[in-house]
C-alpha cells in the first residue's frame, strides 16, 4: 500500500436551488433600470458599500465588476455582469466560498408600470452553501418584497427610505 495515497474526501452533494419573485412597481423600465447599478445603489440602499472593480464608464455595463459583503451571504461576494440589455434584462454572476448564484432581473413593461422578475438560480459549492439555500426561498421573498418597497420609495420621492 502507498503510504503517501491520501484518503478520498467524503462525497459532497450540492443541493442547488432556484427562487423567483415578480414584483410590480408603478414606473416604467427607463426609470427603474438606472438604479440597478451598483454606483447607484448608493443612492437608495441604506448602508450600501461595494468596491467597483472593473467598469470603463463608473456604472452597471457588460463585464462590470465589483465585491461586496452582504450580512448573512457567506462572506465578501464577487459580482460580474454576464448580461446587459438595457430596460429589459441585467443578469449577475455572484459568487464566494460556498456558493454561486446566477442572479437574473427582468422588466416587462404593464401597463403604466413594470413588472420585474427577480431569480437567482443558486448553486452550493461545500456543506456551508448547503445550509445557505435551506432558507433561501423564504428568505428570498422578504428580501426582493423589501427591495421593490425601497426602490418605489426612492422613484417616487427621490429620498432613500431609512429603517
Amino acid at each position: 500500500m502507498n503510504a503517501n495515497k491520501e484518503k478520498p474526501m467524503a462525497e459532497f452533494v450540492s443541493n442547488p436551488v432556484t427562487v423567483s419573485e415578480e414584483t410590480y412597481l408603478d414606473f416604467t423600465s427607463e426609470t427603474i433600470w438606472p438604479q440597478l447599478c451598483p454606483t447607484r445603489e448608493y443612492d437608495w440602499i441604506e448602508h450600501w458599500e461595494c468596491d467597483l472593480v472593473r467598469s470603463a464608464s463608473g456604472y452597471n455595463e457588460l463585464d462590470c465588476v465589483f465585491l461586496r459583503d452582504f450580512p448573512g451571504e457567506c462572506g465578501r461576494e464577487t459580482w460580474v455582469t454576464s448580461r446587459f440589455e438595457p430596460f429589459q434584462r441585467i443578469e449577475f454572476v455572484r459568487t464566494n466560498q460556498a456558493r454561486v448564484i446566477r442572479f437574473v432581473i427582468e422588466l416587462t413593461p404593464d401597463g403604466a408600470g413594470t413588472v420585474l422578475r427577480w431569480t437567482q438560480h443558486i448553486t452550493p459549492l461545500n456543506a456551508e452553501g448547503n445550509e445557505y439555500v435551506k432558507d433561501k426561498p423564504r428568505a428570498f421573498k422578504a428580501q426582493m418584497g423589501m427591495l421593490a418597497k425601497i426602490l418605489a420609495h426612492y422613484l417616487e420621492t427621490g429620498d432613500m427610505f431609512r429603517g
